[in-house]
């Protein structure tokens, strides 16, 4: 008890009564209400704080935002040139509004500035006609998780050249106002298969199309849906004493020997007509006919031999007729000419060659009715000329040699096209 009682006495001491603390409480009160400074206070540093969260918040959010558009473009940029270097062009395709966006390959592509605003039409124009339609189709995999691709043609606007372009579309899962794909310039890329195509077709030493090519021209001609229509030759071609020419001259002299003959020989034929070296100084013409047919007149004998440049570029077209005829004197009339030209001496230098020509001549349907057959009864025939002399033509005689004597029969047997590798 006397510890409280000095208690509240030094409170009382300190304030000075109990009237004075209420008094004093009661002035406090007082200034609270008329002036509320103290909340005030209060709420303006609760409010700032928050404001600076806010703003901390908003930037650190900009400057993220920032950051991954940052991060995006250079990602495009790596895109755009990588697929710039390699020759890809990436775009979008908007099918509602039919406008485009293009990467800036695609507009440099073209020859249209880069960022150029661009309609389907303002894409379909610069192609070759029907591609555009082609184009136009591709709405229908809109919204589909489809790929198509196809090769579409337009003309280089800086020198004028045909180009082929592939084109990739992508469909869309649930999106049907888009498409996406790529475009990539492969012009140069056919060009080579070509390159390569017509080196496997060609004979190195002579230009001439090889076996490979006269195979494909016998395989085309007989799998036409109409060949029991037409009528086509072939013409098997050895070269006489050229074997000598290689023994004494040597194999260079020999091999220009080849060189101009295969010139000579392209010479005696149309446009239409082939000569293909098998090999050695074995050749075959490829005579067609039908659609090919070509009107000639039976020359004068002093004339048979001259070669008219403008009657092979431009041959007038004939009707169907009686063509086993006009194959026959159209062949016949060129292995004049091919005995002629190849009699006529090679000059190499100081050396002189000479050399003739046996011909062997089959008809299609007239002697075989397939590739091989056909091949073989040419070959045959050349060497029925052989027998006959050389320095000539023959055509296929299906009737047997009479047996020779000392031999020959046996050895000629040895080269029949029964026992050489034919075209199949």
């Amino acid at each position: 008890m006397n510890s409280l009682e000095f208690f509240l006495s030094s409170v009382l001491n300190g304030i000075g009564s109990l009237s004075d603390l209420t008094s004093v409480w009661g002035d406090l009160f007082s200034l609270h209400v008329n002036f509320p400074f103290f909340w005030l206070v209060l709420t303006g540093l609760v409010l700032a704080a928050l404001l600076l969260s806010v703003v901390s918040l908003l930037w650190k959010q900009h400057n993220r935002r920032s950051r991954v558009h940052r991060e995006l473009a250079r990602a495009n940029q790596r895109m755009s040139l990588a697929t710039s270097v390699a020759g890809i062009g990436v775009w979008e395709w908007d099918v509602n509004s039919d406008t485009l966006q293009w990467s800036p390959y695609l507009y440099d592509l073209y020859g249209i500035r880069v960022g150029s605003k661009l309609a389907l039409t303002d894409w379909v124009s610069r192609l070759k006609s029907g591609d555009g339609d082609k184009v136009v189709l591709l709405k229908q995999i809109a919204g589909k998780n489809k790929q198509q691709t196809l090769l579409i043609d337009m003309i280089d606007p800086l020198d004028g050249q045909p180009r082929v372009l592939e084109l990739v579309v992508q469909g869309l899962v649930n999106d049907a106002s888009r498409l996406i794909g790529t475009q990539r310039d492969i012009s140069d890329v056919i060009e080579r298969q070509r390159q390569m195509e017509q080196a496997a077709l060609q004979d190195k030493l002579t230009g001439l199309p090889n076996t490979r090519a006269l195979n494909r021209v016998l395989k085309a001609a007989f799998a036409a849906p109409d060949v029991e229509n037409k009528v086509f030759g072939l013409m098997f071609i050895d070269l006489d004493g050229f074997k000598q020419v290689n023994d004494t001259l040597g194999h260079d002299v020999g091999d220009a020997l080849l060189q101009h003959a295969s010139k000579r020989m392209r010479g005696c034929l149309r446009v239409e007509d082939e000569v293909f070296r098998l090999g050695g100084d074995e050749f075959v013409v490829w005579v067609p006919l039908g659609e090919y047919a070509v009107k000639i007149k039976k020359p004068a004998q002093d004339s048979v031999l001259e070669y008219d440049e403008s009657e092979r570029r431009d041959p007038p077209i004939l009707t169907w007729g009686d063509n086993d005829e006009e194959l026959t004197f159209r062949m016949e009339t060129i292995a004049e000419k091919l005995l002629h030209t190849l009699t006529v001496p090679f000059n190499f230098g100081d050396n002189q060659c000479r050399v003739s020509a046996s011909i062997g001549i089959a008809r299609y349907p007239v002697h075989a009715k397939d590739a091989t057959a056909l091949l073989k009864r040419a070959d045959s025939a050349m060497y029925q000329a052989k027998r006959k002399g050389k320095r000539q033509f023959a055509h296929y005689d299906p009737a047997p040699e009479p047996r020779e004597e000392n031999g020959q029969q046996a050895d000629m047997a040895e080269k029949l096209p029964e026992n050489r590798q034919a075209i199949g």
